[in-house]
């Protein structure tokens, strides 16, 4: 009920004003022509009030008998029908009124004659462009929630798909550290030990960032450092590292956990399968307006071992085009005997990235 307020409040004081407004223009004539006579304000006053009380019948017609959610031609007939009886109504209200207050004069009623006919065509006018404004109006409206309401659904229907995105990628780290902690735990219990402590502080973060949608660059690479201090463990010399990371753009935002997906997949499809295993190159730079998010590790890619990339790289660009539109990608691609996988991104992103939310991309 108290939603409802507003509205009504803007109702009434539109169409007070509106009348109001429209009743003095039409008597100013009458006045600036002829002598000032006490009448004319009582007069205006009550033509409004019959203005108001006749398109205020009309609106509730439109409500009570739902003409809204009628096809156009049958409510433009109604319209027009409407139109004729409150406007032959609020004509002969008026001409009724003439000749109460200004009993020297002709009279309107009775005379059956052409004054009368143009004060009820003249009626019926009024009342048919208001019932076009309120239709429009209420098209406008209408058309704007279904906007409003469409952008929601999608919004949460986007928001969902990440989530869903996000809970398929957590467990894959998940089974795949727990793994590399299996191997440790007979040969070497203490580092065993310090593998679980390092993945306990990589699974906080992860949890910590299930509702965010981008992360700072900078607390990515530290989530990226403690898996690769986690998976050295596993390696030891075999496993080789290097970070060149612009530090101007540790604070711009990037999607949680999506550098350590690319570096997680650099480990398992390049230097495990490598016998002298092999370096992987962490990297972030600007690009001509894009951050290029770059992780180059030894191995030799191959399309057709999966046609795919496994769910990591899938998930990954799925993320991408949900938060950014066509904006932004994801390529992997043999390079100079490495295999260089990059993720471009718009910068600077806080362009496309509203307090850790996204924008809505134009499709």
């Amino acid at each position: 009920m108290a939603a409802k307020r507003p509205r009504l409040l803007a109702y009434w004081s539109t169409q007070v004003a509106a009348w109001t407004v429209y009743m003095v223009l039409l008597g100013l004539p009458a006045w600036l022509s002829g002598p000032y006579r006490q009448e004319y304000p009582f007069v205006l006053a009550a033509m409004a009030g019959i203005g108001i009380v006749s398109s205020h019948v009309f609106r509730a017609c439109f409500m009570e008998w739902g003409w809204m959610a009628l096809r156009m031609d049958r409510l433009f007939l109604r319209i027009l029908l409407g139109a004729a009886v409150l406007g032959t109504v609020a004509g002969l209200l008026q001409a009724g009124l003439h000749d109460i207050a200004f009993p020297s004069a002709e009279h309107v009623l009775g005379s059956g004659g052409r004054r009368l006919l143009e004060i009820l065509l003249s009626w019926m006018l009024q009342l048919f462009i208001w019932a076009v404004v309120y239709v429009a109006y209420h098209y406008i409206v209408r058309s704007r929630l279904e906007e409003l309401r469409g952008l929601r659904v999608e919004t949460a229907n986007r928001e969902g798909q990440l989530a869903n995105l996000r809970s398929q990628l957590n467990p894959h780290f998940m089974f795949n550290a727990l793994n590399s902690i299996r191997a440790l735990i007979e040969e070497d219990p203490e580092r065993a030990k310090r593998s679980i402590t390092l993945l306990s502080a990589i699974l906080r973060n992860a949890m910590a960032t299930v509702k965010r949608t981008t992360v700072p660059l900078g607390e990515e690479i530290d989530v990226v450092r403690s898996y690769l201090d986690l998976e050295s463990m596993r390696y030891e010399e075999r496993l080789r590292v290097r970070f060149d990371v612009d530090p101007k753009l540790e604070r711009e935002p990037v999607p949680p956990m999506m550098l350590q997906t690319l570096v997680e997949n650099a480990i398992r499809h390049g230097i495990a399968r490598q016998k002298e295993g092999g370096e992987v190159s962490i990297g972030a730079r600007i690009d001509d307006r894009t951050m290029v998010l770059s992780v180059r590790n030894t191995g030799q890619y191959s399309k057709a071992r999966g046609s795919g990339d496994g769910i990591g790289l899938r998930n990954s660009r799925q993320r991408l085009a949900h938060i950014y539109g066509k904006k932004a990608r994801l390529d992997i691609r043999n390079d100079r005997g490495t295999v260089l996988c990059e993720v471009r991104l718009p910068f600077p992103a806080r362009d496309e990235v509203d307090n850790g939310y996204p924008l809505i991309p134009e499709q």
